[in-house]
């Protein structure tokens, strides 16, 4: 019963799929590509191997849910209360209360947001670039080793990454039109992927400073110019004030706590507790309380350089090394990407901001993070924002009819002449 569950949420994302296919044919054959090697994915890790990173983290946090929700739907509301790193073992235990104990309708809502993650981009791209830079950004989301991977595991990665892309795409319509709307659609987008990792509040904050310095300059500008900006004034008084609600130690954040937690000696003393376990940097990464000002720096540096691009040749210990290694190759190739794209993306509002934003995030995992397996899993949270910075440098690689053909025949040739 609960394996017949599953296949019907599954096929009931399918359907999901078709329609959006049907309704916005540019993207249909990148969107059905996507299902189908997501949907392939999930069979072969319920039925045939389990997959990387199926075990621990998820199968802990989708047994919590199956306790959250096992006693029924109003014992499962029970459980909320906020942003807490269970999160989305609550909001699956609330399914689970329902339909009954079934990992594969854990996994069909990853897949759901994993297709709708791959259909947003494509529209953000498009929106930023245009329908070829859209089509490759579309296309490496679909076929992305590790994003695959977090968009079918039963783990809350994936609607990070799905609501941060929708923060995304508040702030470049809010860029675009300074609407109340938007600048409260990209907060939302920030506020939701909080919920499943308080960390990526830190976004949040930053767009939020970046909204106040460009409104207060809109504001001296009319002034100068003897009119009053009322809009620039509205906005700037409630970002200051959702600023505030934060700086004056009024609201908890997992992972980060008050803002009077917040200091050096405690991220300090979190961090090296935090290397550990066979994939772990090693002692290395551990930075003591008397530590100089150039050792916290270079270390600093290096553990960004891991965050993105580990684990290294030397670093391999056993078999899942080397595939989190060729995975740091693609986020080589990216960055290299960024860096000759640098011009373009300070030059554009939305894309300056977007970096700005990125660089945060990347500065604030690759201090926390300390060990391969969990920056496998981290830095794919921002792959979306990354592909879009690069797009339009992003090698095509499809071939006209004519060329296929001649390649074919040409083949072809080669063949019948050795024989």
């Amino acid at each position: 019963m609960a394996d017949l569950i599953g296949l019907f949420s599954i096929a009931l994302v399918s359907f999901i799929t078709i329609f959006i296919g049907l309704r916005w044919p540019d993207i249909s054959r990148i969107i059905y590509a996507a299902l189908l090697i997501r949907v392939l994915f999930i069979l072969i890790g319920h039925y045939i191997v389990p997959l990387p990173d199926s075990t621990k983290d998820a199968a802990g946090l989708e047994y919590l849910a199956w306790t959250y929700g096992k006693d029924g739907f109003l014992n499962s509301l029970s459980h909320f209360g906020g942003a807490n790193r269970y999160f989305w073992s609550q909001i699956i235990g609330v399914f689970y209360s329902i339909f009954g104990r079934s990992v594969l309708l854990a996994q069909s809502l990853s897949l759901l947001l994993g297709i709708g993650t791959v259909f947003l981009a494509w529209f953000l791209a498009f929106k930023i670039w245009d329908k070829i830079t859209a089509k490759k950004v579309g296309w490496v989301l679909a076929l992305f080793p590790s994003f695959i991977l977090y968009s079918v595991l039963p783990l809350r990665d994936i609607y990070q990454t799905f609501f941060l892309l929708v923060a995304m795409i508040g702030i470049f319509n809010w860029i675009k039109d300074g609407s109340y709307k938007n600048l409260f659609l990209a907060m939302f987008g920030f506020i939701l992927a909080t919920l499943f990792h308080g960390a990526l509040i830190l976004g949040g904050i930053i767009f939020l400073i970046i909204v106040v310095i460009s409104k207060f300059k809109e504001m001296i500008n009319s002034i100068i110019n003897l009119r009053i900006n009322i809009n620039a004034f509205i906005i700037s008084i409630i970002a200051i004030y959702v600023l505030q609600i934060y700086f004056s130690n009024k609201v908890y954040i997992p992972k980060i706590g008050y803002f009077d937690d917040v200091n050096f000696y405690t991220i300090l003393s979190e961090l090296n507790t935090r290397v550990v376990g066979e994939s772990s940097y090693g002692d290395w990464a551990k930075i003591s309380s008397d530590a100089s000002l150039i050792e916290i720096f270079y270390k600093f540096v290096i553990r960004i350089f891991y965050f993105l691009f580990s684990p290294f040749p030397w670093d391999i210990q056993k078999l899942s090394h080397i595939v989190g290694m060729l995975d740091g190759l693609f986020y080589i190739f990216l960055v290299y990407l960024i860096i000759c794209n640098r011009k373009q993306i300070w030059n554009d509002p939305f894309l300056r901001v977007a970096f700005i934003i990125l660089f945060a995030y990347v500065c604030m995992f690759g201090l926390g993070v300390s060990n391969f397996g969990a920056v496998i899993r981290h830095r794919t949270k921002f792959i979306v924002e990354i592909v879009i910075l690069v797009a339009p440098l992003i090698p095509t690689f499809t071939l006209s009819n004519k060329q296929k053909l001649r390649k074919f025949f040409k083949l072809n040739r080669k063949i019948l002449k050795k024989y």
